[in-house]
């Protein structure tokens, strides 16, 4: 540590700010080249003597990373304005809307327009029969097995082997691999070949995979249904394929309402609002203003806001405001 105090403070500030890119990293965000992270000498002693007033450039990651308040406001849509959340995915690139009816659209995130979407080769089809593989995007509508070429909007003809007929709905991921759980029927993919294999689970056999979800550590499948008393929650060991009992408090979640902000975990089901602390397994009570009764399967992103979408009650979370910290350093002597 240098041994003047204008020195000393500013060799602290090269220190808080690689503890301001860990915690950047650990929120999920990215440190890149130019953030400002990199903008001190290696040995602050080495500044010559002098009056100095240094100007610290603002991380970039810090003021892109996005921080969602507990407000909703209303949200006015061009093109469409009747929809569901649970009808819009994504090619990576784009967002579509893809119901049981026509047309088709794709969002205009800049003027919150939807224009009508023109497809070859599948005109019609549901957005919860479309998944990817982490590479490539299918729709399995049954019999009909599809794969997109996103530069042409073009889905062609998909040939697997194994299980030829199946519903893309039934699809799901532990973030390695890609699965399909209808019932009895329970199958893993081979990517390298488009192989689905049988597919054994231990203690549990996944079903309505709607109910799978993640914590972003952790794989859960989670039903409740407070008319029957039915409470089933369990937790899933990946390397043996085993799941496990496990035990939420204050809440017993159903997992197709359960969403993220990017930070936080949320269980929206009507009136009832709680917030996940993964470290204890606890859902506490969340208060939302300016929509506070909603259902999480409705709730859905564009990359950079969160919405909420049943059909004429359209609304999206407001971001909290950029607080930039400050950075200039008054003038003094070094010497």
């Amino acid at each position: 540590m240098p041994t003047h105090t204008i020195a000393k403070n500013l060799q602290r500030l090269v220190d808080a700010k690689a503890d301001i890119a860990s915690a950047i990293t650990a929120k999920g965000g990215t440190v890149n080249t130019g953030d400002g992270f990199e903008a001190f000498p290696a040995d602050i002693a080495t500044i010559p003597s002098g009056e100095k007033n240094i100007q610290l450039p603002v991380p970039k990651s810090i003021l892109n990373f996005p921080k969602f308040s507990n407000n909703w406001s209303p949200k006015t849509w061009t093109g469409r304005t009747l929809f569901y959340g649970n009808r819009i995915w994504t090619d990576g690139t784009d967002i579509y809307y893809n119901g049981i009816d026509l047309p088709q659209n794709v969002l205009d995130k800049a003027t919150s327009t939807w224009s009508r979407k023109t497809w070859t080769g599948l005109e019609l089809f549901t957005a919860n029969n479309v998944w990817t593989d982490g590479t490539n995007i299918y729709c399995s509508q049954n019999r009909e097995q599809y794969v997109l070429d996103k530069a042409t909007s073009t889905w062609s003809r998909k040939t697997w082997t194994g299980l030829t007929s199946f519903l893309g709905t039934y699809i799901w991921t532990d973030g390695t691999d890609i699965y399909y759980s209808n019932s009895s029927d329970q199958y893993v993919l081979d990517k390298a070949t488009s192989t689905w294999s049988v597919k054994t689970w231990t203690g549990f056999t996944p079903t309505d995979v709607e109910n799978i979800w993640t914590d972003g550590t952790d794989i859960y499948y989670s039903y409740s249904y407070s008319p029957t008393g039915s409470n089933v929650q369990y937790v899933l060991d990946k390397a043996t394929s085993t799941w496990l009992v496990k035990t939420w408090y204050n809440a017993a979640p159903l997992g197709s309402r359960i969403w993220t902000d990017g930070t936080d975990i949320y269980y929206s089901n009507s009136s009832d609002q709680y917030v996940l602390d993964k470290a204890t397994s606890t859902w506490s009570v969340k208060t939302w203003t300016g929509l506070t009764s909603f259902y999480g399967e409705h709730i859905w992103t564009d990359g950079t806001d969160i919405y909420y979408s049943s059909y004429n009650v359209q609304y999206v979370l407001n971001k909290l405001p950029a607080v930039i910290p400050t950075t200039r350093c008054a003038p003094g002597y070094i010497g």
